[in-house]
């Protein structure tokens, strides 16, 4: 199908452009018939029609076009994506429904960032609600199937960018993900908010050519997906999701090579997301979705299946007994997956990609080690046999701790005390608890503080015993904070 050249409605652009219609004329016919079927009314729009809706034009029947796409497309569009200036007053679209056009991305983003420049965290948190199930993964899923558009060049009022401003927003990226892994994301979130809106501004009022347009959205999407999960650490929840959808939209629509290993690593940070959020099923379809978008043959990337793999096992974990064989098998390949692998392979897993695994040969074991110990730990929940497995992971990912990783050594010294009540052991399991408590007092995560809650639960049942109620005193004080 051949679209104008100016193109005002990006949005609707590439709905119709994935809608399957052959031409724009064709397209107007199925919106006449829709309109007879839905409303007995007769219309007589024709490819000039379309046209005018492309260069602006509100359509007369908005709910009908957006009926004709939500077919086309198998899943629902509502009128206001085709056309925002239909909300009157009303919240925005959720993000995970927007068409994956580049300027509709940019702009949603930037009315994100605005927003939260001017809001209050709990606010902002609690104006925006995360979504979860088949209605978020499906248009994601059936986005991910469109061709990659790419950046076309731009001459922009802003200056020319060049390679060296896009390396200083990688570096500004690597910055924030080196902070969030040592004390957690509530510290640094509001900076690196202002560093996404800068790099926002100049992707869209920057001149530059098509390599470095799609270099520079590409590093976008990496800079919106560390501000995605430093959200999430710092319990936003909704706005997380927000940003890690529109990080993930400025990802898949950059042709940068490296825009591949970022899709996946925020379509696993948002299974990560949804896990946290108590919804194990999404999360395996995220990380699904994540797998199909590596190359089918097993010569590169094994690490980052083996990352993700693990995750999966994590997910399915939480299914219960019955899937002890699943998960077993899924941490098996992981393990296997990671064998395989070389140097050069491991060190590809640079946090830009995957912002959980730090750029060195061992830090990808370590977190196949800590993810397997979290999948045991929640089956021991089921079969107190299994806690001995996840007592083991977790002394070998504590083992491997390295420097840059302060919040996971608590989450992992959190989940040693853990394992250890569940295991029946309160003396020792007080011991690890109180090193956890001592580490925890110097992150700023929430994640860190959830997790302390649930050392907490763990550890009721032996709460008669005087030197556990000291623990359980000191874990309400420092998880209050």
């Amino acid at each position: 199908m051949k679209l104008p050249k100016q193109v005002a409605n990006p949005g609707l652009a590439a709905l119709i452009q994935g809608s399957g219609f052959p031409s724009l004329e064709r397209f107007a016919n199925a919106v006449n018939l829709r309109g007879w079927e839905m409303h007995g009314v007769k219309l007589s729009y024709d490819h000039v029609s379309v046209k005018r809706w492309l260069g602006g034009s509100v359509c007369q029947n908005p709910d009908v076009v957006a009926a004709v796409l939500s077919d086309a497309w198998g899943i629902t569009v509502p009128a206001t994506v085709v056309w925002p200036e239909l909300r009157s007053g009303d919240g925005p679209t959720p993000a995970h429904l927007q068409p994956w056009a580049t300027a509709r991305t940019l702009e949603n983003l930037g009315a994100l960032i605005g927003c939260d420049m001017l809001t209050r965290r709990e606010a902002l948190a609690a104006a925006v609600s995360a979504a979860t199930g088949a209605s978020f993964v499906d248009p994601i899923a059936r986005w991910l199937t469109v061709p990659v558009g790419g950046v076309d060049p731009s001459i922009g009022n802003g200056g020319r960018i060049g390679t060296a401003d896009v390396k200083r927003i990688e570096q500004s990226t690597r910055y924030f993900a080196a902070t969030d892994a040592e004390v957690g994301g509530g510290l640094s979130r509001e900076a690196a908010v202002g560093q996404l809106k800068y790099a926002v501004d100049l992707m869209q009022h920057g001149s530059y050519t098509a390599t470095v347009g799609n270099q520079l959205l590409a590093a976008v999407a990496g800079l919106a997906g560390m501000v995605g999960w430093m959200c999430h650490d710092s319990g936003m929840s909704g706005p997380a999701q927000r940003y890690l959808t529109y990080g993930l939209q400025a990802a898949r629509e950059s042709t940068d090579p490296r825009a591949q290993l970022l899709v996946v690593g925020i379509l696993a940070d948002m299974a990560r997301h949804m896990r946290w959020l108590g919804r194990p099923d999404t999360a395996v379809r995220l990380l699904d979705l994540a797998l199909n978008q590596l190359p089918q043959d097993r010569s590169r990337f094994n690490t980052v299946r083996a990352i993700l793999s693990s995750q999966k096992a994590w997910a399915l974990a939480y299914h219960g007994r019955g899937c002890v064989p699943e998960v077993e098998n899924a941490l098996a390949l992981s393990f296997d997956l990671y064998a395989q692998a070389d140097d050069h392979d491991r060190l590809a897993a640079d946090p830009l990609n995957l912002a959980h695994v730090r750029p060195s040969i061992d830090a990808s074991e370590a977190e196949l080690l800590s993810t397997a110990s979290c999948a045991y730990l929640v089956l021991a929940k089921y079969d107190r046999s299994l806690a001995g497995k996840a007592e083991d992971r977790t002394l070998q990912t504590l083992a491997r701790a390295g420097e840059g990783r302060g919040r996971n050594d608590v989450l992992n010294q959190i989940r040693l005390a853990r394992v250890r009540f569940v295991a029946g052991e309160p003396e020792q399991a007080c011991d690890d608890g109180e090193r956890a408590v001592a580490l925890a007092t110097n992150t700023a995560s929430v994640m860190v503080r959830v997790r302390l809650r649930e050392l907490l639960a763990d550890s009721e049942p032996y709460h008669a015993l005087p030197r556990v109620n000291d623990l359980r005193t000191e874990i309400q004080t420092v998880a209050a904070r």
